[in-house]
């Protein structure tokens, strides 16, 4: 009963990922009166799936890095570190998403894994390899948006205030739409690594460090699904606060965001760096501010809950943990 209860609350945090990160790819364009929020959101789901079931052929090492990130024990207490993880992302995302602050599923991952293979075994089940990269995706995806932010925004400033703003709408959806791709291609694999490590654990084996898609195309099918649920319902509230809250968002704008997001996500996507698609948009709407009509006050409240995924969810697993353990030996 457990492991199925433990399958459920994966699911769940599958579809709060595309819930809440749906934002990221269509805030632009809702934001700029592109599209209307539902049509924005519909689209986005399709080519979320499609960026899925793609990259996984063409580019596995995300997914590679999530699966082997700490080592847990087979069997029931394997499973019981993996669901108090993702229980202790899904209380932390919920409570941000109320207040509409977009947080990062990625990171809150990593710790919640993390603080529950330290309870329920030591600090030596730590993989601090796959760490580092997650720590390197990290100042990439903050420090590297918004310097690739900046670049672009000289580079196209120029060039799009010659093009017509209905040309510039036009080329808007199309920068969502591969913005929806890459969210899929990054976002999509870390939940295939945590499906693949539920699996692994059931068997009893040693996961591989390079994962077989052909061995696993259920899985990536299956990924696609739940998250397309969860993207095409979108986090309206979310959309509001990065789109029209920090800084105020033109067509120009918009697209040159959209841009700066997809370049920065194919880069980390080959290189294997699980990196946040809601820190990179969010910075990278920030980079386009140049000092001028910047909400300091929103962006300091996201700031806040980026600091605090790390040491909550770490905290909050750790404490699940334990607790599970006591219930279930």
């Amino acid at each position: 009963m457990f492991y199925i209860i433990t399958f459920f609350v994966i699911v769940m945090l599958i579809f709060i990922n595309g819930f809440t990160d749906a934002p990221n790819a269509i805030t632009t364009v809702v934001s700029t009166k592109v599209l209307s929020f539902k049509k924005a959101a519909m689209l986005s789901a399709v080519f979320n799936l499609i960026g899925i079931v793609v990259m996984s052929f063409i580019n596995i090492s995300v997914a590679d890095c999530i699966s082997n990130v700490v080592i847990l024990q087979d069997g029931i207490l394997g499973i019981a570190g993996l669901c108090s993880a993702m229980i202790s992302v899904i209380i932390f995302s919920g409570i941000s998403s109320m207040f509409g602050i977009p947080t990062s599923e990625t990171h809150g991952l990593v710790a919640g894994l993390t603080g529950s293979a330290i309870a329920l075994g030591s600090i030596s089940s730590v993989n601090f390899n796959e760490w580092k990269s997650v720590c390197i995706g990290l100042i990439w995806s903050v420090l590297g948006t918004y310097i690739l932010g900046i670049f672009i925004y000289k580079i196209l400033k120029n060039i799009l205030n010659k093009v017509s703003v209905n040309k510039i709408k036009k080329y808007q959806i199309f920068s969502s739409l591969g913005l929806s791709f890459m969210h899929g291609a990054q976002d999509g694999q870390k939940f295939i690594g945590v499906i693949i490590l539920y699996m692994y654990i059931l068997k009893g084996m040693k996961i591989p460090q390079s994962i077989s898609i052909l061995d696993n195309i259920w899985i990536v099918i299956f990924v696609s699904i739940i998250m397309f649920f969860g993207v095409s319902i979108g986090g309206r509230k979310i959309v509001e606060n990065i789109g029209n809250n920090m800084v105020e968002l033109n067509n120009t704008k918009g697209i040159i965001s959209d841009i700066t997001t997809v370049v920065n996500l194919l880069i980390a996507s080959f290189c294997g760096l699980p990196v946040s698609t809601t820190h990179v948009k969010t910075i990278s709407i920030i980079a386009l501010g140049e000092g001028e009509n910047v909400n300091k006050k929103s962006i300091f409240s996201i700031f806040k809950a980026w600091i605090w995924t790390f040491p909550v969810c770490l905290i909050l697993s750790c404490i699940i943990a334990g607790v599970l353990k006591n219930v279930i030996i």
